[in-house]
C-alpha cells in the first residue's frame, strides 16, 4: 500500500496516498472557490454528482446557480466536520492494531463525528519505518488533508 503522512498539532495522520490526494483536492476546491460554478469545476471528477447533487435532491433544495457566491461553510456537512472525509477516522479502518498499541495510539471520540485515531507526532518516522517493514511505501507529504 502507498501511504503518506502529515504532522500537525502534536499528532500524525497516515493515509492511503490516493485517498489523501482526493481529500486534499476537495479541501482546496472548498477553500478557493468563490462561486458555486467554480466549486463544481474545481472538485474532483464525479464529486459534485456523488455528494452535492444528491444532497440538494434529498432535501429538495434548489441547486445554486453558477454565479451565486460560495464559501466553504456553504458545503453540506463541512461546518459539522462531516465533509470531506476525516482521514484520522479512516485510519481506524486500515491501520495495523499492533502499531496503534506499540505507539500508544489513542482512539479518540468526538460527540459529533465519532471515533478517530490519534498517533503521536514525535513517533512519526518510527511508525513510518514499521509500516515500511510491513511492505508499505511510506513518505511524508505536504498535502493538506
Amino acid at each position: 500500500m502507498e501511504i503518506v503522512y502529515r504532522i500537525g498539532d502534536g499528532e500524525v495522520v497516515f493515509a492511503k496516498r490516493n485517498r489523501a490526494a482526493y481529500v486534499a483536492h476537495i479541501l482546496k476546491a472548498l477553500e478557493e472557490s468563490e462561486t458555486w460554478g467554480e466549486l463544481r469545476r474545481n472538485l474532483p471528477n464525479g464529486e459534485w454528482e456523488e455528494y452535492f447533487q444528491p444532497h440538494f435532491e434529498d432535501y429538495e433544495e434548489e441547486i445554486p446557480g453558477d454565479d451565486e457566491p460560495f464559501q466553504a461553510a456553504d458545503a453540506p456537512g463541512h461546518e459539522e466536520g462531516d465533509y470531506p472525509a476525516w482521514l484520522a477516522q479512516e485510519q481506524l479502518e486500515w491501520f495495523p492494531p499492533e502499531l496503534i498499541k506499540k505507539y500508544g495510539g489513542d482512539v479518540g471520540q468526538t460527540a459529533l463525528n465519532g471515533a478517530f485515531l490519534e498517533l503521536p507526532a514525535d513517533k512519526a518516522e518510527q511508525i513510518a519505518d514499521d509500516l515500511r517493514a510491513m511492505g508499505h511505501t511510506v513518505e511524508p507529504t505536504d498535502l493538506e488533508f
